[in-house]
């Protein structure tokens, strides 16, 4: 008798957390950069463009909370 090869729940967990990832839905955290973010599960940067003065040439841009809050009252007066 051979056993079939089955999944672990933590390896299906994993596999729906990269599968989001590919949808552009990833999980971010801040680190102690300021202005800089990090997606806990595949490891891609995000970087805030007015917070950071250089960006690295394949930066994923993404305003941090503040200057998101600033851009949407900005919005909100016009």
């Amino acid at each position: 008798m051979t056993k079939h090869a089955s999944t672990t729940p933590l390896q299906r967990t994993k596999a729906r957390a990269r599968a989001n990832c590919a949808l552009d839905w990833h999980r971010w955290h801040p680190t102690f950069t300021l202005g800089e973010k990090l997606c806990v599960v595949c490891g891609q940067y995000a970087y805030c463009p007015r917070c950071q003065s250089r960006l690295p040439s394949d930066a994923r841009l993404m305003p941090c909370a503040l200057h998101r809050d600033e851009e949407r009252r900005r919005r909100e007066d016009t």
